[in-house]
């Protein structure tokens, strides 16, 4: 049985552009722009650190309010670990 490959959601407004800038920078992820989202997808785990994308805790605790396929491992105050589903 193979995984599907993680996908996050992320709404295109301005506030949550470091997330899709920083996911960019990821060799493992891919990143497609549909209609009003960016998808970002990987076939591994990703982590995403607060303070280095420079978000405020409010901005930071909506960023996944788009929805994702993969499950959240651990989502902290300043950090966050997203999977494929296994």
């Amino acid at each position: 049985m193979s995984r599907q490959p993680l996908q996050i959601f992320v709404l295109n407004v301005p506030e949550f552009a470091a997330l899709t800038d920083a996911a960019r920078r990821l060799p493992s992820c891919r990143v497609e722009a549909i209609g009003d989202y960016t998808v970002i997808s990987s076939d591994v785990a990703i982590v995403f650190e607060r303070r280095a994308l420079g978000l405020k805790p409010a901005v930071w605790y909506g960023l996944f309010t788009g929805g994702l396929n993969g499950r959240i491992e651990s989502y902290e105050r300043d950090i966050v670990r997203i999977a494929p589903r296994a």
